[in-house]
C-alpha cells in the first residue's frame, strides 16, 4: 500500500517524527492536526512570529492558517504543504490504524530546495524545526492520553 508520503518524494530534506499511543482511542488525522496546528503552544506561534518577520523582507511567503495549507487527506494521513519560489515543504501526518492496543502516530517533514536562498533559509531554521516538531508530537501524545478514554471503556 502506497503511503501519501510517496507521493512528495524524493525532498532535499526529510525527517519524521514517531510515538506509540498505548490503550487509547483511536486517533484520527484531524484530530492529530488540530492537536499540533489548531492547538499550537503559545512559544512555538511567538518563534514563527519572529521568523515571518526576520524572512518577510526577504520575500519569503510568511503567515497564513495551517489549515489553508491542507493538500489531501484520507482514513490514516493528512498532507499540508506550501510551495514558494525558494523552497517547497510537506507535512505528512499518519495516524496508523491500531494493532491491538497500541496505535502508531508519525509527523514527517519533506523539503525540497528550489534555489540557495531556500537552501540558507532551512539551514538556519533547521535546529529549530526538529525540536519544535519532537516536542509538538510528544506534548499531542501526553494531551491524547489524558483526554481520551481507554479502547472500549
Amino acid at each position: 500500500m502506497d503511503k501519501l508520503i510517496d507521493k512528495y518524494r524524493p525532498a532535499n530534506y526529510e525527517d519524521c517524527f514517531r510515538q506509540t499511543l498505548i490503550g487509547k482511542e483511536r486517533m484520527k488525522p484531524r484530530d492529530l492536526f488540530d492537536l499540533i496546528f489548531v492547538q499550537y503552544p503559545k512559544p512555538a506561534q511567538y518563534l514563527l512570529k519572529f521568523r515571518d518577520m526576520l524572512v518577510k523582507p526577504l520575500g519569503l511567503k510568511t503567515g497564513g492558517g495551517f489549515a489553508d495549507m491542507i493538500i489531501e487527506e484520507n482514513e490514516t494521513g493528512l498532507v499540508i504543504g506550501k510551495r514558494d519560489k525558494h523552497l517547497d515543504f510537506y507535512v505528512v501526518l499518519e495516524c496508523e490504524s491500531p494493532s491491538g492496543n497500541a496505535q502508531n502516530i508519525s509527523i514527517a517533514t519533506l523539503v525540497n530546495y528550489n534555489n540557495g536562498l531556500g537552501r540558507i533559509y532551512f539551514f538556519a531554521i533547521r535546529l529549530f524545526h526538529i525540536l519544535i516538531v519532537k516536542n509538538l508530537v510528544k506534548r499531542a501524545v501526553r494531551i491524547w492520553s489524558n483526554e481520551t478514554k481507554i479502547y472500549g471503556y
